[in-house]
């Protein structure tokens, strides 16, 4: 397992790691801007939108942060899961987008 070591991160690193986590607020927020419009408008499309993006950019992102910060799991069984999430999440999006409220 190859664990990230943080001792002394380049520039570079610390770009990469600073873009991850925005990219995981970002997907979150809009994941709960969606459920929030879901509960507000019983809307069944923006809560298959909110899963969607859970399911795209939030677990992907939490398991990567988990494999690559604590070395948890194998890579292949990792790569697998946040495939199957980021293909489960898109079949999502694209259901709320092609169903009409």
């Amino acid at each position: 397992m190859a664990v990230m070591q943080l001792s002394d991160p380049s520039l570079a690193e610390l770009a990469l790691i600073a873009s991850e986590f925005v990219t995981l607020f970002l997907g979150l927020a809009i994941s709960y801007i969606a459920y929030r419009g879901y509960r507000r408008n019983d809307s069944r499309p923006m809560l298959f939108i909110a899963l969607g993006f859970v399911l795209v950019v939030g677990i992907p992102g939490v398991l990567g942060a988990l494999f690559v910060f604590a070395g948890i799991g194998d890579r292949m069984v990792v790569a697998g899961v946040t495939q199957v999430s980021e293909l489960a999440g898109m079949a999502s999006i694209f259901y709320a987008l092609r169903t009409t409220p």
